[in-house]
């Protein structure tokens, strides 16, 4: 698989920040002044926006079932995808550690998956065949692949994401291709060790949950 036709990138989860100030913009642009991130481009915003509209996306719980009809939120850093799972089995309690989200289009196409751990109070939820679980996919997006992106968007040109590097086309954490001045040199790295911390305690989680369940 070329590096771009991977799933959607995102670098560790991105804390959420204060209310959104009407009419302003933060220190890169993000339409909420009182957070500090770095928001996907506007072609990246305009593909996800025409996939929710066209009803183009449904998300998959690996060994569980397929949502054809998800409620989604689109932001300039995030997308929301709210769903409910409804059981029909097992006929007894069973233990889940974590379930397997995908996020795909009609067609097939993976554009992100997930591991999400399930465990409240160091302790797998149980289900069986009537519970319903209300649930939020809550995912911090950092590039989307410039193929995917031309893809729904063919007539995008040039660099379609702030992250990408202008000479390799890779993905560039450190400034991607934006002009920043020193302010927002420290910005950003105060940004990217804030991310570090909250992935590493992520895939701890992770971690924990995967070995209590005894599968991989």
């Amino acid at each position: 698989m070329s590096k771009d036709n991977k799933p959607i990138e995102v670098n560790g989860a991105l804390p959420k920040g204060g209310k959104a100030l009407m009419g302003q913009e933060n220190a890169f642009g993000g339409k909420n002044a009182g957070s500090n991130y770095v928001p996907m481009s506007e072609d990246e915003q305009e593909v996800l926006s025409r996939l929710i509209e066209m009803e183009d996306l449904e998300v998959h719980v690996i060994n569980w079932g397929i949502l054809n009809q998800p409620k989604f939120t689109l932001g300039d850093k995030r997308l929301a995808v709210k769903f409910t799972l409804n059981f029909n089995a097992p006929a007894l309690p069973m233990p889940v550690h974590y379930f397997d989200l995908e996020l795909r289009t009609r067609s097939g196409l993976v554009l992100y998956s997930e591991r999400q751990p399930t465990l409240y109070g160091g302790l797998p939820i149980s289900v069986q065949a009537g519970t319903e679980l209300q649930m939020v996919w809550d995912i911090a997006i950092d590039r989307i692949p410039p193929s995917i992106v031309k893809m729904f968007k063919p007539d995008a040109h040039g660099l379609t994401s702030r992250w990408t590097d202008k000479d390799t086309g890779d993905i560039n954490y450190l400034t991607g291709n934006m002009n920043l001045d020193a302010v927002q040199r420290k910005l950003l790295e105060k940004l990217q060790k804030g991310k570090a911390v909250v992935k590493k305690m992520n895939a701890a989680e992770l971690a924990k949950a995967t070995k209590m369940s005894g599968r991989r």
